[in-house]
């Protein structure tokens, strides 16, 4: 029989197919039950928005214990505290990276480089304390209550995934992160994709990974985690993901290995070999140019996935759909992006 788990936040289907694809039976709870989540999952619990934590904690438990499976917490779900057995990282450890101020002050004690922090009279890039995805993220000189304000950094968004256990890691891959990517109709600094391998030098991906597994190291991670950071004269962190990331469609599509199988590893105290790139991969988030109704789904399409369904509303800006492709190199993939995009623009009568 399948060992059972049960993936929890707020777009889980990434991590429901890594999931199925390494033998697992997966259900999943969700405030975005896309059309092809349900591929990969025997049930899917759509959440509801106007539930507070503890009732969301409250179902997971209940449903965990009813068909007797390993919660996974996921993105926007990592500090939720859940009773259970967990195939992740507790939520109070993932609390300790979660502060971006407290996270900074960590990384200052190690000698660790990242953007430095402003005093309320500097222009700089202001950023909540908590949370991801560059949503609220912008240049200003005024902080707001619960955000922090930092040296703004001209340089190459990019990161590194790791599988951890007990002070150790190993890095997978180096990603380069797509922000406010304007064909794709995000704005700002707004997270819509990533690009594996990064293409950079190999001195330049060596630093980047001894500074990601220094980072990583200074908590007790296990599992799937990602370094962020900004590359410019030299590398600057900006923060830990301890938890599955947007990176892991493209990693697993450009290095043919199973992310979730490796994080599930970890647990039983083995680390993989380095992942080695056979091509060049990307997935790319598509943002809503105005609002719409989806008129067909392309749900099975192996080039789309997060897919919506049929009949959903979505307003502008909202992301709609993440587009897949692989190549030779990143002016290719970036190609076959923008035709796949005009497709799927054409199918719903936006183009």
């Amino acid at each position: 029989m399948s060992e059972k788990v049960l993936v929890v936040g707020n777009n889980v289907r990434n991590v429901a197919e890594s999931a199925r694809k390494a033998g697992f039976e997966v259900y999943a709870t969700t405030k975005f039950a896309d059309a092809d989540l349900s591929i990969y999952c025997k049930e899917t619990l759509r959440l509801g928005d106007e539930l507070a934590e503890r009732e969301i904690a409250e179902i997971v438990e209940a449903k965990a214990e009813e068909i007797g499976a390993k919660i996974v917490l996921c993105s926007g779900f990592e500090t939720l505290n859940v009773k259970g057995e967990l195939l992740c990282n507790e939520p109070g450890i993932c609390e300790k990276v979660a502060d971006k101020l407290k996270f900074y002050m960590e990384l200052e004690k190690a000698g660790l480089p990242f953007p430095e922090l402003l005093s309320d009279d500097e222009e700089g890039i202001v950023k909540p304390r908590k949370g991801g995805g560059g949503e609220e993220v912008g240049i200003a000189r005024n902080t707001p209550e619960g955000c922090i304000k930092q040296r703004f950094i001209e340089g190459l968004p990019c990161s590194v995934s790791l599988i951890a256990y007990e002070g150790k890691s190993i890095p997978i891959a180096c990603n380069m992160m797509y922000a406010g990517w304007k064909e794709m109709n995000a704005e700002g600094f707004r997270y819509s994709g990533n690009l594996t391998p990064l293409q950079v030098s190999k001195d330049t991906r060596q630093k980047l990974e001894k500074l990601a597994v220094e980072a990583v190291e200074l908590f007790d991670l296990t599992g799937s985690v990602g370094v962020d950071f900004i590359l410019a004269e030299k590398p600057y962190i900006l923060e830990i993901n301890p938890r599955f990331q947007g990176s892991l469609d493209s990693i697993e599509w450009s290095c043919d290995v199973n992310v979730f199988r490796m994080h599930a590893k970890a647990f039983e105290r083995l680390l993989p070999e380095k992942c080695r790139p056979k091509r060049v991969a990307i997935r790319s988030i598509l943002f809503s140019p105005s609002n719409v109704t989806i008129k067909e789904s392309l749900s099975g399409n192996p080039f789309f996935a997060d897919v919506p369904n049929v009949n959903d509303f979505y307003q502008k800006n909202d992301p709609l759909v993440s587009i897949l492709a692989s190549g030779n190199s990143k002016e290719e993939v970036e190609q076959k992006i923008l035709k796949r995009r005009d497709f799927f623009l054409k199918l719903q009568g936006l183009i």
